[in-house]
């Protein structure tokens, strides 16, 4: 293990304490969110939340939140140099660890993202098709496509040997065939422009063909007031699902920029300012999904308005039933 020391001007110092601490607490905050959308889709998953998007999406929250907890025990603790003779003492085996998850995490995320670009083009143009999707035999296939990733990570990665280097005061870990890590860094670039060509040829697509049936439907004045009110219901959702989409794929492209820079226009990037900004962006595609959901989602937004409102009823009922019972005492 070696030591490199750069010199770090007093703010950046603290601008980095204060942006870890909100991370944190960011993602706390989403966990929370993300554990009630769990509960929400998979309670409601033959019926509500049976289509492939849904399936997909609930994939892609555990591996979003596998990710943010990988990168704040793999790569902040050790940067920190907390419980650093356990970390020393394992370092090969936490090394391979937060590398290989942090590398099966992205190709599943970014795998995630373009499926369901691909679905939203199939919703639009070919609708029994996307129908079909979310029959066993294709969603497994399609879900299978999606994690495929993570096998290819283990394989490549897992078998080399990791060690932690000291910089800045920190620990990082790194692996010890870099040629072999050369080679996955390429495939990973290769795979992130694949990624963001496929994502913005098909919301190109899903853009064009849903205004182009949108305005031939306005041009129909024979549809009868029940039939029109269910179009524009459907409308509706398909809007939501296509703003869900379009917020994944720009997270999708902005993340490919910093790995392009990163991994290949500036390689000798400074490991603490690298670490600092993929922090950040980890942060942000690991939880913007909880609050995509949230508010974008009809379905879930109306589950939480539900829980909320029934969560809000059982206390009133019961502050009632305390203060009845507190008049009932004073009156004995």
């Amino acid at each position: 293990m070696y030591h490199e020391m750069y010199e770090f001007s007093f703010w950046f110092v603290i601008l980095e304490s204060l942006v870890l601490t909100a991370l944190l607490l960011f993602t706390t905050v989403s966990f929370f969110l993300y554990f009630i959308e769990i509960q929400i889709i998979f309670s409601y998953r033959k019926t509500t939340f049976r289509g492939p998007f849904y399936r997909l999406m609930f994939v892609g929250i555990i591996v979003d939140m596998i990710s943010a907890i990988n990168m704040f025990t793999g790569q902040v603790i050790p940067a920190k140099r907390w419980f650093e003779p356990f970390l020393l003492r394992h370092q090969s085996l936490l090394g391979a660890t937060f590398i290989t998850v942090t590398y099966g995490a992205r190709c599943i995320q970014g795998a995630t993202a373009t499926i369901l670009s691909f679905c939203r083009v199939c919703a639009v143009c070919f609708p029994i098709f996307y129908h079909k999707l979310g029959q066993p035999n294709y969603i497994y296939t399609v879900q299978f496509l999606q994690v495929s990733g993570v096998f290819v990570a283990l394989a490549l990665l897992g078998p080399d040997t990791y060690e932690y280097i000291m910089e800045d005061n920190g620990l990082y870990a790194v692996g010890s065939d870099d040629a072999d890590a050369e080679w996955f860094y390429n495939f990973v670039t290769i795979m992130e422009v694949f990624f963001v060509l496929a994502i913005v040829a098909n919301n190109m697509v899903t853009y064009t063909m849903f205004k182009v049936k949108f305005s031939k439907k306005k041009n129909i004045n024979t549809i009868s007031p029940s039939k029109y009110q269910g179009s524009q219901e459907k409308q509706k959702r398909e809007n939501g699902l296509d703003k869900m989409t379009f917020i994944v794929c720009l997270v999708e492209i902005i993340y490919f920029a910093f790995i392009v820079y990163s991994l290949q226009i500036n390689q000798s990037m400074n490991k603490r300012v690298f670490y600092f900004l993929y922090n950040i962006l980890c942060v942000i595609y690991s939880t913007f999904s909880a609050w995509m959901l949230l508010f974008v989602s009809k379905p879930i937004n109306a589950q939480f308005h539900q829980r909320f409102l029934s969560l809000t009823s059982r206390r009133s009922t019961r502050s009632m039933s305390i203060s009845v019972q507190g008049s009932r005492d004073a009156n004995k």
